[in-house]
């Protein structure tokens, strides 16, 4: 669905990316993540056409013809979406650039929006359920989703959760995350991915992900074991091992523990800062 071909990207003489490539094929929920300022909410901007590469191309299906921007939902962690307007009139003028002829307003009915309010005036989650309820009107092949969950409420953050799994399950999108809360969607995600110094350091299916990250609670270091990072009391840490092999187990003087999804990158994050 989306293929990037030696890209490369730069804020003034701040280098992003050199030379990137990646595909995220049809259908696929990839949840891209790493530490502050790796380039991720940028390498979403671009796939949705916002910031332009100094090289290189990103192709989309033809399927999604011959402006594809149009069907790309982008969820941007800014929200900066027609602040000026009222929730009607903002809606009205997504209806007509994006050529939407019914608009679905069942979403935001259960945050207790008016069509009279600014949309400045909105919270976050608002914002955001009008947002996703924009985005979902135009009936987008690709839907890029940056940050901004954390910003919602328990019950906003659980009810969009919910619709992106009623998506998901009613049509083949593509989805594409930057670090949304990770026990929220582990359930969802199918691959992920990890930034680092413009590059991918680990691109795995998180079945295969979950079996070759594991912590290993031991007195002693695990030798000759390819440790990614070490946390917990300094005179006992924990010890986190990628690529696991089931043939270390006999040599572990120690415990060897599976992994979800959250400790699984807060692992890989943690050796990126140590």
């Amino acid at each position: 669905m989306i293929t990037i071909k030696n890209l490369s990207f730069s804020y003034e003489k701040v280098k992003i990316f050199e030379n990137f490539n990646l595909h995220v094929p049809e259908g696929q929920s990839c949840l891209v993540t790493g530490i502050n300022g790796v380039g991720k909410s940028t390498l979403l901007r671009l796939m949705a056409g916002v910031l332009q590469p100094d090289k290189g191309e990103i192709i989309f299906n033809p399927k999604m013809g011959n402006i594809p921007r149009q069907k790309i939902g982008f969820i941007s962690d800014k929200l900066s979406m027609y602040e000026s307007l009222t929730v009607a009139q903002g809606i009205e003028l997504h209806q007509s650039v994006y050529k939407v002829s019914t608009f679905d307003d069942s979403l935001i009915g259960h945050t207790k929006i008016k069509p009279g309010q600014r949309i400045k005036e909105l919270s976050v989650g608002q914002r955001t359920i009008l947002h996703l309820s924009l985005v979902l009107s135009a009936e987008p092949e690709v839907l890029l989703i940056d940050e901004i969950i954390h910003s919602m409420d328990a019950y906003l953050r659980k009810f969009f959760i919910e619709q992106l799994i009623a998506l998901l399950a009613q049509r083949s999108v593509t989805v594409v995350m930057v670090n949304v809360n990770f026990h929220d969607i582990e359930h969802m995600v199918d691959r992920v991915i990890l930034l680092k110094d413009g590059e991918i350091a680990v691109d795995e299916e998180i079945d295969s992900l979950k079996e070759k990250v594991k912590k290993v609670v031991a007195n002693f270091p695990p030798e000759h074991l390819p440790i990614i990072s070490q946390m917990g009391h300094p005179d006992r840490p924990d010890y986190f091992i990628y690529p696991f092999k089931e043939e270390f187990s006999p040599k572990i003087d120690g415990e060897v523990k599976d992994l979800d999804l959250t400790e699984i990158v807060t692992a890989f994050i943690g050796g990126e800062y140590s």
